[in-house]
């Protein structure tokens, strides 16, 4: 297992409020977190921030050798949830914070399953045998418009309401955590990203610079091709390799 990984705050934004995280614990047990904060000045930046660090000491405290599957899925799913309730309390403690919060996408991978959780609009994508899939769904109001029929997939990619998310972490006490597993071969890619980057690049060519590139390559010129048709927006890009 190899991770990489790249944020840029793009080029219209004062801050950078995506952050990434990730751990490779052993040949068998490896994960890694993406989030887009939102909220005021600096919120956002404290949100995403603090949903990684709460999720990676959640997730150290809680591995042991031997994991079974379930394990991996209750610790993942625990994570998030703890994050929630950490960017609550910060809320809560600061007026400066209030409101702000985060999407989150949280991979967790284990005996070459891809345990997959997220809240909001940053994807995860698994490359295999020369197809790419999403695993993950945007809960965003454009996705809504487009199940219910209002919009096509490609109204959607230029419609004004694109970035307004529908589930966020560390706003409400509840939260809905949608997941997923996937089963992964030898030589398959994850990749996780912010919504800075799938709003400019398309799936069809996010795989051709997977199989063109490989390793911080890939991360570095797919950034770097977001900002070139545009960058108006935070934008980052993680990738682990089988």
């Amino acid at each position: 297992m190899k991770i990489y990984a790249k944020t840029d705050i793009g080029k219209v934004r004062n801050i950078n409020q995506d952050h990434f995280d990730f751990q490779i614990f052993d040949h068998k047990f490896s994960w890694a977190a993406v989030c887009d904060g939102m909220g005021g000045t600096k919120a956002g930046e404290v949100a995403s921030t603090l949903a990684c660090q709460s999720v990676k000491k959640a997730i150290r405290e809680k591995f042991k050798v031997d994991l079974s599957e379930e394990e991996v899925k209750a610790i993942i799913l625990d994570s998030i949830k703890i994050s929630n309730a950490k960017i609550l309390q910060k809320s809560a403690e600061n007026e400066e914070y209030l409101g702000m919060g985060t999407t989150i996408v949280l991979v967790a991978i284990h005996n070459n399953i891809a345990h997959v959780a997220h809240i909001g609009d940053s994807r995860a994508y698994v490359i295999s045998e020369g197809k790419i899939e999403q695993i993950t769904k945007d809960h965003s109001m454009v996705q809504e418009m487009i199940e219910s029929g209002e919009i096509t997939s490609e109204q959607a990619k230029n419609h004004p309401k694109k970035n307004i998310i529908t589930r966020a972490l560390g706003v409400h006490e509840d939260i809905e955590i949608d997941y997923a597993s996937v089963a992964l071969k030898k030589d398959d890619t994850l990749l996780l990203c912010t919504d800075g980057l799938s709003n400019y690049i398309d799936d069809e060519e996010v795989l051709r610079y997977v199989e063109k590139y490989s390793g911080q390559e890939v991360v570095d010129n797919l950034v770097q091709k977001a900002n070139d048709l545009g960058g108006n927006d935070n934008l980052t890009a993680l990738i682990m390799e089988i």
